[in-house]
């Protein structure tokens, strides 16, 4: 079992047969572990035999934790004490309680064995093994045979949270980076492509100025694959501290504006257990795409009218307020009245600094349309 404990935070579904495992050594027919998160309240049933359906989870959740004997009980005893059911409640009490009539009587819980755990400064944790009303109660034997499993428990747990927060990170990070409007590309050490946010995937189904050829990252033209490669190892040794290189590559393309890559190290750390052999981000900046924001966006920045963000939309686009004027039926005049407005709201005296002023908002920047 203890074996088994540790199994458990490796693999992403290594929790779920724990429950019955446990039940299954202690000659039970009930178990489960739950973790309560203390910052926000939440607990999470870990592992659990298959008596708990989802509306008892639900409902323990919602309810029943703040009002179990069993974990109130418990806790005033301290943590990492074995303890068996009748130590923590008294039998006819806890057979009179909401608890047991109201949702331990359905799935099976009375007789229990168990303890409360102190994880880490924000989490606690508890393992309850049960057996239904009527069965034989746990022995000494018992409490001590969940003694020895307590202190490995706790560590599985606490290896199971420094890993899903490691993780959660991950995914925290990837989203950051999929929400950028430049093209991002994190590659390994040979230049395998790892991840692509949609702007660099985008650009790489192109394969103007550069592709992804067999899971690699090639430059249209190979002469400038290996300057790509030579940019990719700098920016490994920035990550390993031989040097602070970030770099800066341009590669032209076939009838088109070159593109604008920009080399980091990769914390392979922050970008998910499954990237943990990343190496490098790219940036990648195409100048074929003319990212506008929304016109909600830049409602709200400026606190435009409607007809104003639409001009304002429409400008970034590189229209001329002529051609507006004709596109939309309104007179010379209501264009640039609107204009003025604009640029009154905005703090702007030309086209030319309007356009400066929004493009230079990143966060404007991202506020692109879906």
């Amino acid at each position: 079992m203890v074996e088994r404990l540790y199994e458990a935070t490796l693999h992403p579904d290594g929790w779920q047969t724990v429950a019955t495992d446990l039940a299954r050594a202690f000659d039970s027919s009930s178990c489960a572990i739950q973790l309560r998160d203390l910052a926000n309240g939440q607990t999470l049933i870990l592992s659990n035999t298959d008596n708990y359906d989802a509306k008892a989870l639900a409902d323990y959740e919602a309810h029943y934790y703040a009002n179990d004997p069993y974990v109130e009980g418990a806790l005033k005893i301290g943590f990492g004490v074995p303890l068996l059911g009748h130590q923590i409640v008294d039998a006819n009490a806890l057979l009179n309680s909401e608890l047991y009539a109201d949702w331990g009587k359905g799935i099976g819980v009375f007789h229990l064995t168990g303890a409360m755990m102190s994880v880490d400064s924000s989490a606690i944790a508890g393992i309850g093994i049960h057996r239904a009303y009527g069965s034989t109660d746990y022995t000494v034997e018992d409490q001590q045979a969940v003694g020895l499993l307590l202190p490995h428990l706790t560590r599985a747990l606490q290896m199971y949270r420094k890993l899903n927060g490691l993780e959660r990170q991950g995914q925290i990070g990837l989203a950051a980076l999929e929400a950028l409007t430049v093209g991002v590309m994190v590659v390994d050490v040979t230049g395998r492509l790892l991840f692509s946010n949609t702007v660099a995937e985008r650009l790489l189904q192109k394969g103007q100025g550069i592709a992804a050829s067999h899971g690699h990252l090639r430059a249209q033209f190979a002469d400038r694959n290996p300057v790509l490669q030579q940019a990719i190892r700098d920016a490994v040794a920035g990550y390993s501290g031989r040097s602070s290189h970030t770099g800066m590559l341009v590669l032209p393309r076939r009838d088109a504006l070159p593109l604008s890559l920009l080399f980091c190290p990769a914390p392979a750390d922050r970008l998910g257990s499954d990237r943990l052999k990343a190496a490098a981000i790219i940036f990648v900046n195409n100048p074929d795409d003319r990212v506008t924001p929304t016109e909600a966006a830049l409602t709200a920045q400026f606190r435009l009218t409607p007809a104003e963000a639409r001009l304002t939309a429409a400008l970034l686009d590189g229209e001329h307020v002529d051609d507006y004027g004709l596109r939309t039926g309104l007179s010379l005049h209501t264009v640039k009245t609107q204009l003025k407005a604009i640029f009154a709201k905005t703090g702007c005296g030309r086209q030319a600094d309007l356009i400066r002023v929004v493009l230079a908002n990143p966060v404007l920047r991202m506020c692109r349309p879906g």
